[in-house]
C-alpha cells in the first residue's frame, strides 16, 4: 500500500513535533544531584584548657629541734617513708643531761628546806596557842614555810623543763609521710626552730599548676579538673580546684592553682608530672561542621546552603576554630538550615540537589 504525498508529510511533521517536545522536557527538568548534608543545630561553645603540673602534698612540715645544739646523727634521707613518732635526728645531749642533774639537786635541796620550815611553823603555832611566843614570830615562821613551798614548786617546774629539753634532743616525725628535703648534716650546730627535715604527708595529695593569665579568669573554686599522669591518660582522677592564687608570679606571670585529689591512684606519687584538663561551656552559640563542608575557593570561608526549593546557594561564614576533625562556625548560619558536607567543589549556584541529612 502506498501513502499519498500529503499523508506522508503529515506523519513526518508529527514525528518532529514529538521529538522536540521530548528534548524540551529533558532540558527543563534535569535530575537532582545526590548530596549529603547536615542540619544546623547551634550549641554552646565548649572551652578546653590544659596544662602540666606536679603532684604535691597539701600538708608539708618543716621539722626542726625545739632546742639548739650540735647534730650528731640524721637517720633519714630524701625519699624515706617515715611513721609518726619515728626518730629523724639527734643532738648532743651532754649539756641537757647536766641541766637535768642540776635541776634534780635543786629540787632535793628545796624539799629539805621545806621539811625544816614545816617543823618550825608547827612548833611556833603550838607555842602561840599556849601564849609562849608572839604573833610576829609565828608570822615569820609561816612566811618561811610558804617560801619553801614555792621554792619546791619552782624546782619541780625547772626539773620538768630540763627533762623536756633533754627529750627535745631527739627529733621525732610529727606525722606519717615522706621526707622531701633535708637542711642539716651531722656535725652541724643548729639553732632552735631551724629546719632539719621536711616531711610531706602522703594522705592529702594535690596537683599544682601554673596557669596563664588568659585562662585564669575561667577558673573557679570547686571546678572539676581531670588530672592524669603525663603520657598515661589511662591513669586519671577527677579533682576539684581548692585554691587560686590572687597574685601572679613576678617572674613567669602565671597564677598558681591547686587541685585537691580525692583518692588518687598509687601511681600518682608525690612529684609526679600530671596533666590537668578542664572543659567548660561558654555563652557563645556556635555550629560544628565537618571540614569537608568548606569550599576551597574565594577569599572568605564559604559553604553550600540548601534552600527551601532544594537548590544550593553559597554562604559566607565566620570560623572560630578549625582543625582536621571539625570546623566551628560562629556566624553565617541559622538553626534548621541544611549545609552540604560532601562534593561541595562540584556544585554550582542554583543547582538542585537531593540531600540526605543528619542533625549536626
Amino acid at each position: 500500500m502506498r501513502l499519498s504525498y500529503g499523508k506522508f508529510l503529515c506523519v513526518c511533521l508529527a514525528g518532529l513535533c514529538l521529538a522536540g517536545c521530548s528534548e524540551e522536557e529533558k532540558a527543563a527538568s534535569p535530575a537532582p544531584r545526590q548530596a549529603r548534608a547536615v542540619v544546623v543545630t547551634p550549641h554552646k561553645l565548649a572551652t578546653v584548657a590544659q596544662g602540666a603540673g606536679r603532684v604535691q602534698s597539701r600538708y608539708v612540715s618543716e621539722v626542726g629541734f625545739e632546742v639548739g645544739g650540735r647534730l650528731i646523727s640524721r637517720d633519714v634521707d630524701i625519699g624515706a617513708i617515715v611513721k609518726k613518732g619515728q626518730k629523724l635526728a639527734e643532738l648532743s645531749a651532754v649539756d641537757y643531761h647536766n641541766k637535768v642533774t642540776a635541776a634534780e639537786a635543786d629540787l632535793t635541796a628545796a624539799k629539805a628546806t621545806l621539811v625544816q620550815v614545816v617543823a618550825q611553823e608547827d612548833r611556833f603555832r603550838i607555842l602561840l596557842g599556849k601564849g609562849f611566843t608572839t604573833r610576829s614570830l609565828y608570822d615569820e615562821a609561816l612566811k618561811s614555810l610558804q617560801s619553801a613551798q614555792a621554792a619546791v614548786q619552782a624546782a619541780e617546774a625547772n626539773l620538768r623543763i630540763a627533762q623536756n629539753q633533754l627529750g627535745y634532743t631527739q627529733l621525732l616525725a610529727p606525722d606519717d609521710g615522706i621526707v622531701t628535703a633535708t637542711a642539716a648534716d651531722p656535725g652541724q650546730v643548729v639553732v632552735a626552730g631551724q629546719m632539719v627535715v621536711e616531711i610531706s604527708r602522703n594522705d592529702a595529695r594535690e596537683a599544682v599548676f601554673a596557669v596563664a593569665g588568659s585562662d585564669i579568669t575561667g577558673a573557679k573554686l570547686g571546678m572539676a579538673v581531670n588530672v592524669s599522669i603525663q603520657g598515661r591518660p589511662d591513669i586519671a582522677v577527677i579533682g576539684a580546684i581548692r585554691e587560686i592564687s590572687p597574685e601572679a608570679d613576678s617572674t613567669t606571670g602565671t597564677y598558681q592553682v591547686k587541685v585537691a585529689l580525692a583518692s588518687p591512684p598509687p601511681d600518682m606519687r608525690l612529684g609526679a608530672v600530671v596533666v590537668g584538663r578542664v572543659e567548660s561551656e561558654g555563652g557563645e552559640e556556635v555550629t560544628t561542621l565537618p571540614p569537608t563542608a568548606l569550599l576551597q575557593s574565594g577569599d572568605k570561608p564559604q559553604v553550600w546552603v540548601i534552600g527551601g526549593d532544594g537548590k544550593v546557594q553559597r554562604r559566607n561564614v565566620q570560623l572560630l576554630q578549625f582543625d582536621t576533625d571539625s570546623v566551628v562556625v560562629s556566624r553565617g548560619l541559622s538553626a534548621g538550615e541544611k549545609v552540604v558536607t560532601a562534593g561541595v567543589n562540584s556544585l554550582a549556584d542554583g543547582e538542585l540537589v537531593n540531600a540526605e541529612t543528619e542533625v549536626k
